[in-house]
C-alpha cells in the first residue's frame, strides 16, 4: 500500500460482492457517510493535489535547445508581459463606453411604458421564455415576438444615438 494510502482520510465501504455501501470521509476525527458525488469531488480534489505536489518536478529546467524544439522562439521570450500606454487607455477608453451604454440602456428602459418594460424584464433577466409569457398574459406567441422585437429595435437605435 502506497504511503498516501495509509495518510488519507477518505474511503469506500464495500460489502463482500464488491458493491460499494458507503462513502466515508474522516473530518475531525469523525467518519461522515456522504454521497458519491462528494466522494468523487473530495477525492479527485486529493488526487489533484498530490499530483501537484509529488508527481511534478518543482524545479523545471529550461534550456535553449528545449525550447527550440517546443517550437517557441527565444524572442518570445523575452517579449514585455506588461500592457502599453496604448491598450490601458483604449481599455479605459471601452470601459467608459461601456458604462455610458449600461446608463443609457437604463434611462431607455425605464421610459418604456409598463407593459414593455414587463415583457422585456420578463424575457431577458427573469428568463421566461416567449411562449410562457404569452400563455400568462393571454396573449399569442406571434404577438410577443412581434412586440418583443420592436422594441428590442427602439432600443438599439437609442444606444446608438451619439
Amino acid at each position: 500500500m502506497e504511503k498516501w494510502q495509509k495518510e488519507r482520510n477518505y474511503k469506500r465501504i464495500r460489502d463482500k460482492n464488491g458493491n460499494i455501501v458507503a462513502n466515508i470521509i474522516t473530518v475531525s476525527g469523525k467518519d461522515v457517510a456522504v454521497s458519491d458525488a462528494v466522494f468523487d469531488a473530495y477525492s479527485g480534489m486529493d488526487r489533484r493535489a498530490r499530483y501537484i505536489s509529488e508527481d511534478v518536478p518543482s524545479v523545471m529546467e529550461l534550456s535553449l535547445e528545449g525550447l527550440i524544439q517546443e517550437g517557441i522562439s527565444p524572442e518570445r521570450l523575452m517579449q514585455e508581459n506588461a500592457p502599453s500606454a496604448e491598450d490601458i487607455y483604449i481599455e479605459r477608453e471601452d470601459r467608459q463606453e461601456l458604462t455610458m451604454k449600461m446608463q443609457r440602456l437604463s434611462s431607455s428602459l425605464t421610459a418604456l411604458p409598463k407593459e414593455d418594460y414587463q415583457l422585456l424584464h420578463a424575457l431577458f433577466f427573469e428568463g421566461i421564455s416567449v411562449r410562457e409569457y404569452a400563455r400568462k398574459n393571454e396573449l399569442s406567441h406571434t404577438a410577443v415576438l412581434k412586440r418583443r422585437d420592436k422594441l428590442l429595435k427602439k432600443i438599439k437605435i437609442f444606444l446608438e444615438q451619439p
